[in-house]
């Protein structure tokens, strides 16, 4: 399945963080992913440190797009990319290997172990890449071959500020988070530990 966390309200990292740590606490593999991102935001090293958690960084960050230079853009595309090929791989090799992805361990209660459809063999985050999409550092014929070349039994999340029709067609779950107020409207920065 796919889930997509989109809109202009504060949440879909968060979300998707969330729902990183249910799986993985369900003993589900997590392959996670940022975009447009450096990799130290909190959920990154408290994910980093959860054993079923396999986090990526792409090999090039320039910060905010608008202020990249052409050449840093192409590398950073370059590097996003490549990013996304390694996620696949590392996904599609443990699958190809036959291994479970899955430590069994999730139960259902009193009801005892869940059937094997209610349980995804793995769970891959891409956070930011519908923002990347729309600013132009990833090209939506290369994210699509990403989605193409997940096995069936993995749920993947995207989040980001805008998405494509394309996607959205795709997705099984799309929750737009909207904003109505916000502290940095009031001159109020991001703050450690609740926005970043």
């Amino acid at each position: 399945m796919l889930e997509i966390y989109t809109g202009d309200g504060k949440g879909k990292s968060t979300a998707a963080a969330g729902l990183a740590v249910r799986a993985a606490g369900h003993g589900i593999p997590v392959y996670y992913a940022q975009m447009l991102k450096d990799g130290t935001s909190g959920e990154m090293e408290v994910l980093k440190s959860l054993p079923s958690v396999r986090v990526f960084v792409a090999d090039a960050f320039f910060g905010f797009t608008f202020r990249m230079t052409e050449e840093e853009k192409k590398r950073e595309k370059e590097a996003l990319h490549k990013l996304l090929d390694d996620i696949r791989s590392a996904i599609c090799r443990n699958a190809a290997a036959g291994k479970s992805m899955s430590s069994g361990r999730g139960t259902a209660g009193k009801g005892g172990q869940r059937p094997s459809h209610c349980r995804p063999a793995a769970l891959c985050v891409v956070d930011e890449v519908l923002t990347a999409l729309a600013r132009g550092m990833v090209d939506e014929k290369k994210v699509l071959a990403f989605l193409d070349a997940m096995p069936d039994n993995v749920e993947t999340v995207f989040t980001g500020r805008e998405g494509t029709e394309e996607l959205s067609r795709r997705a099984d779950y799309v929750s737009v988070i909207r904003c109505e107020k916000h502290p940095y409207r009031n001159g109020i920065r991001a703050r450690e530990g609740i926005e970043f």
